[in-house]
């Protein structure tokens, strides 16, 4: 089990080494900037270690005598302490001018500069807001230049002032209590091992009925969800395999008890397909797949009987079209007979139908039914989605931005917002449509989708423009002494807890990084205050439980909301490639 700490036990151990130096006799009060470095032990812990008390850090160009037409490389240099690093969001720096202190990651090793009086500190911080603006867009922070790249959020993202602001709550609800059961009290269980041999884990499908499903290639174990949460093996297994010439009848497959002959018969079938995305449907007695190696087919298999049963071509306007992702078409659609679901590619985002017009499947591809939806002419690259329960999309893109789209249109988002430019790998989005969560590889970024328009009337970002006048998002990060910990690991798949129906609220957020599984209390991050910026200025929250695993963990998944212990509890799986744990 990996070590939580509390925001401030982290950020203050720095204070208290600096503390104990002033505490030594016959020293004078220094004006100078500390520089201290965190050294890890053989436990996996750490100490902060003075490793410099007359630090000058200094921001210079790398091309500054090089003939590249005006354009500047930012880097941080610290000669004292052997620290020349580009600054970027990898520093995943946290500055709190409060405390006169940056801490930053520079080339694996976590620095932590304390300075002696407020206006160093905020004068290094402005300086690094400007020097990580310029290297991300490639333009001076400016007004003009900010205005044109963050638009509506001009104000409040890069921004000068920042480091003068001490960021309210992004929702005061004086009847919800945070004091509920915290993440430290989930107890761990194994729930079961795969043979090293075996295909790894590659994901969890979740099912808000019996079954959930372990990925590994191209075949799928059954699991059973269990009353107060978690999962257990069926020790049933099947394979989905194409049909023959992607004719639209079906193909064998495989369903066995696992440790019989299965596998043997599944090697005379053929190599099949390791799907890259599978979409529960039909009462989750049907599933939904797409393959890497053509993007232009959907399958669409039976469960039930383990047989492929269809598969569809995408097209419109009598043109094959590649497909990336698909979703559901609202978050509980995959337990109701619903035909309808969404997909994107990097400048298309579309809802299809899967029933076929003519009533009868052919002996070839049979062709699936446009709905709705655009194509864009260039420049949306479009990465990942994700739906409401009332069917709102929120659209992930490779440069950070986010669109809101109301469930009646796909033409047009009602909201962007602009990001700060790192890719978005996966998004979600509440059951309610409040709240967007989007991934990215150092940060998730929370944006809170209703405010209040100018005439006082309560709004949703999904439905009507909502500009500037929302809250300003909050940046959940590792705090820096956590980041070694995870072994190089990149946020993934960070989600909500899993609701399907009014009247309950997301408790928690989880998203694996590494070998660790990161929880966060979802209440308690948008009832505090912060005075703890990030990148972008951005308020931020290092308020999370680490678990840590041997292996990389694959995925983590809530399991449905009827199968916790109690509607404030948590209960999620873990999978590395050759192991599944519950959480709960």
């Amino acid at each position: 089990m990996g070590q939580n700490q509390s925001t401030g036990d982290v950020l203050d151990a720095v204070n208290e080494v600096d503390t104990a130096e002033k505490a030594a006799p016959a020293k004078e009060a220094s004006t100078a900037t500390k520089l201290y470095k965190y050294v890890t032990t053989s436990s996996g812990d750490g100490n902060w270690e003075v490793a410099s008390s007359a630090a000058r850090p200094r921001f210079y160009d790398a091309k500054e005598d090089a003939n590249t037409s005006g354009k500047k490389d930012w880097y941080l240099e610290i000669e004292q302490g052997d620290v020349d690093v580009h600054v970027d969001a990898e520093l995943n720096y946290v500055l709190d001018v409060k405390q006169r202190r940056v801490t930053f990651n520079a080339n694996g090793t976590i620095y932590a500069l304390k300075f002696a009086t407020d206006a160093t500190c905020r004068d290094f911080g402005e300086q690094l807001n400007d020097c990580s603006f310029y290297n991300q867009f490639g333009v001076d922070n400016d007004d003009a230049a900010r205005s044109k790249v963050m638009e509506d959020y001009a104000g409040s993202w890069f921004a000068k002032d920042v480091s003068d602001r001490v960021f309210e709550p992004m929702e005061v609800d004086a009847g919800e209590d945070d004091t509920f059961s915290t993440p430290e009290k989930l107890k761990e269980r194994h729930a079961m091992d795969t043979d090293k041999d075996d295909d790894a884990i590659s994901g969890i499908i979740m099912g808000a009925g019996e079954n959930n499903y372990l990925q590994r290639g191209r075949k799928f174990d059954v699991l059973r969800n269990m009353d107060g949460g978690g999962v257990e093996d069926k020790n049933i297994s099947f394979t989905l395999t194409p049909m023959a010439g992607n004719a639209a009848t079906p193909s064998m497959s495989t369903r066995r008890t696992r440790g019989t002959a299965a596998a043997a018969e599944a090697d005379t079938l053929g190599a099949g397909f390791t799907p890259s995305k599978v979409l529960l449907t039909h009462g989750e007695r049907r599933m939904n797949l797409l393959t890497p190696d053509n993007r232009n087919i959907l399958h669409h298999a039976d469960i039930e009987t383990g047989k492929v049963v269809s598969t569809f071509k995408f097209t419109k306007d009598e043109a094959e079209i590649p497909i990336a992702d698909i979703v559901s078409d609202y978050k509980a659609a995959q337990m109701e007979e619903h035909s309808q679901f969404l997909g994107i590619d990097n400048n298309r985002l579309c809802r299809w139908d899967i029933r076929d017009k003519r009533g009868v499947v052919q002996e070839s591809p049979a062709v699936m039914s446009w709905v709705g939806g655009k194509d864009y002419s260039r420049g949306t690259n479009f990465t990942c989605m994700a739906t409401s329960g009332d069917g709102f999309v929120a659209v992930g893109s490779k440069d950070g931005r986010i669109r809101l789209y109301s469930s009646k249109t796909l033409t047009q988002a009602k909201t962007s917002i602009p990001g700060l430019g790192a890719p978005i790998t996966h998004i979600d989005v509440t059951y309610d449509g409040k709240w967007v969560l989007a991934t990215t590889d150092h940060y998730l970024m929370l944006v809170k989708t209703t405010y209040t328009d100018d005439k006082g009337r309560p709004s949703n970002g999904f439905e009507s423009r909502m500009g500037g006048r929302g809250s300003v998002p909050r940046l959940l990060r590792l705090k820096p002494e956590d980041v070694p910990k995870t072994k190089g690991g990149r946020f993934r798949n960070a989600k909500f807890t899993w609701i399907t129906e009014g009247g309950h609220s997301e408790r928690w957020i989880v998203a694996s990084c590494g070998c660790m599984s990161v929880i966060w209390n979802f209440a308690r991050i948008r009832t505090c205050t912060t005075e703890s910026l990030g990148y972008g200025g951005l308020p931020t929250s290092m308020d999370y439980e680490m678990r840590s695993k041997d292996e990389e963990v694959v995925d983590v998944q809530f399991v449905h909301q009827k199968y916790m212990r109690d509607v404030e509890g948590a209960a999620l799986v873990v999978a590395t490639p050759h192991s599944l744990f519950n959480l709960a």
